[in-house]
């Protein structure tokens, strides 16, 4: 299992905003969300299931957030995308990874918990 931070140091400096798993074996991820994270602090998608009393959220609603912070394997120039990376095939988890979970659309990051 490897684990990921979920931060935004624009709106909640060195907090960990939630947490990113990744599991290995089954390509899944799953999030938790600390107690005290804020609905403010955290991602859209993320706090509106928080707003629902979700403290973990499943592999589905996962996927759909890390699908909004990376390059859709439908993009017209997919192939380039991936060449530039120097990926051989579409990858989630790569992708993610290359650009440490960053999206145009906000400043949330993943940094990797040991």
């Amino acid at each position: 299992m490897k684990r990921y931070a979920v931060k935004n140091d624009y709106i909640a400096p060195n907090k960990v905003i939630s947490i990113l798993n990744y599991d290995i074996k089954t390509k899944q991820f799953t999030i938790d969300i600390p107690e005290e994270a804020a609905l403010n602090e955290l991602p859209y998608i993320i706090s509106s299931l928080k707003k629902r009393g979700f403290q973990k959220i499943g592999p589905e609603w996962s996927m759909i957030w890390v699908r909004s912070r990376i390059v859709p394997n439908t993009r017209q120039n997919i192939g380039q995308i991936l060449r530039a990376n120097k990926m051989r095939r579409y990858d989630e988890y790569e992708l993610l990874l290359k650009n440490q979970g960053r999206c145009c659309q906000d400043e949330y990051y993943l940094e990797e918990i040991e």
